[in-house]
């Protein structure tokens, strides 16, 4: 399992999309052309979710990459908050390609346990 990137969560994360670092843009492959992607990520629990990733047209140099989709739904079934973090992964499959997961986790204490 690779790991892609790990975010805490921020307001506009937990209330409207998640905001991907814009150095981990190069880690998902659009389409020519294309400004956004369907991107499937599996929970702890193994539940899939499909996020939309989404970049701002060809000519703003700031892409900002964000994920719309079933986000706003994850953040509300977890009940995650700002201050949480989720870390987002991807292994190779044989014959399947990139299956990417998805994990969520809160401080307790001095330790980040999951959110399941």
């Amino acid at each position: 399992m690779e790991h892609l990137f790990t975010k805490l969560l921020s307001p506009t994360d937990t209330t409207h999309r998640l905001t991907i670092p814009a150095a981990n843009l190069g880690d998902f492959e659009f389409p020519m052309g294309e400004h956004a992607i369907d991107i499937e990520a599996t929970d702890t629990i193994e539940r899939q979710w499909i996020f939309r990733l989404s970049i701002r047209r060809e000519n703003n140099p700031n892409p900002r990459p964000v994920f719309t989709g079933q986000w706003t739904q994850f953040v509300n079934e977890k009940g995650l908050k700002v201050g949480d973090r989720i870390i987002f992964s991807r292994q190779q499959v044989e014959g399947n390609g990139v299956q990417y997961s998805i994990r969520a986790e809160r401080r307790i204490f001095n330790y980040w346990v999951n959110v399941e």
